[in-house]
């Protein structure tokens, strides 16, 4: 009997806590523009009606489970329970106790490593995105697919509080003097070639696990990946400018920066129209734009 054909294209994302409303621009949008990909979406709990809404959009999409996290979970919704868990993880240095109070965006990097390695994939192209605020322009995969990229955002790291502290955190003082003035590259969209993508993750995961102690119920794995991007370059990372034709990050985008033109959005002077354009929920204007087109499509329209 042949082996099953692998996709050539996939793309990854995790939905946890959302509804099938609020991710509905890109899942219109990526069936408008790329409706042969392989969507595989990380959810927190299996949900029949939101399994059966995304099939509708995508029917051969496959839904994987999150590793389980009661003792997190309590904690997200008792203040006091995450002051507590909080001083016990960073006094014990407990790795074990760290793993159990992973937030989603650190433990995602852990799951999908195992998944990757499971899946053996060869010479397919991932795309590891954000879910709520991506939406898609164009089809991501067409064109030259660099082995590994990653694209930045309009602002530099040491102009960051954030991305400092999560950089610094990452790799130490002297990485964050070494980093702080280049631009901070964006964590939420990650692209590259199956194999390049599971060498990065397993050496992001290797990161999370040593800082498991010291990030309970944390934010902040785009300092990971700012540390692997930029002082780690045997990794190999092309490192794509702002609103180039893959990638538009305009979280820190000037709204004087931004073109609209027929329904679409370009950065500043690029002619090209970027395919991803994440954060766009924090413009008014974009994101009136992306629900007029995507919050009431239906399956199989048009867009």
């Amino acid at each position: 009997m042949p082996e099953p054909t692998q996709p050539k294209n996939i793309v990854i994302t995790v939905t946890a806590g959302y509804r099938e409303e609020q991710i509905r621009p890109f899942l219109a949008s990526l069936q408008h523009f790329s409706p042969d990909t392989s969507l595989r979406l990380l959810v927190d709990r299996f949900n029949p009606e939101f399994q059966e809404a995304v099939h509708a959009w995508f029917p051969g999409c496959s839904f994987h489970l999150l590793s389980p996290a009661p003792l997190r979970d309590f904690a997200m919704k008792r203040k006091w329970a995450r002051s507590v868990l909080k001083r016990l993880c960073r006094w014990t240095r407990s790795r074990q106790l760290g793993k159990q109070l992973l937030n989603i965006n650190f433990l995602r990097h852990l799951v999908i490593r195992d998944l990757l390695v499971s899946w053996n994939l060869t010479y397919a192209n991932l795309l590891l995105c954000d879910s709520r605020d991506v939406v898609f322009q164009g089809d991501p995969f067409s064109g030259e697919w660099p082995p590994l990229w990653t694209c930045e955002e309009d602002k530099r790291i040491g102009e960051c509080n954030s991305n400092s502290l999560w950089l610094k955190r990452a790799g130490g003082e002297a990485a964050l003097l070494q980093a702080k003035h280049q631009r901070i590259v964006c964590a939420g969209v990650i692209g590259g070639q199956a194999d390049q993508i599971g060498r990065y993750l397993q050496e992001s995961s290797k990161i999370v696990e040593q800082l498991a102690p010291r990030i309970p119920l944390s934010v902040g794995d785009q300092g990971i990946h700012n540390y692997l991007v930029r002082l780690r370059t045997e990794l190999g990372f092309t490192v794509l400018p702002n609103g180039c034709r893959l990638a538009a990050n305009v979280g820190c985008t000037s709204p004087a920066d931004l073109t609209i033109e027929n329904d679409q959005v370009r950065l500043r002077n690029h002619a090209e129209v970027p395919a991803i354009l994440h954060q766009y929920d924090r413009h008014p204007q974009l994101t009136a734009l992306i629900q007029s087109r995507w919050a009431n499509a239906k399956p199989g329209s048009s867009g």
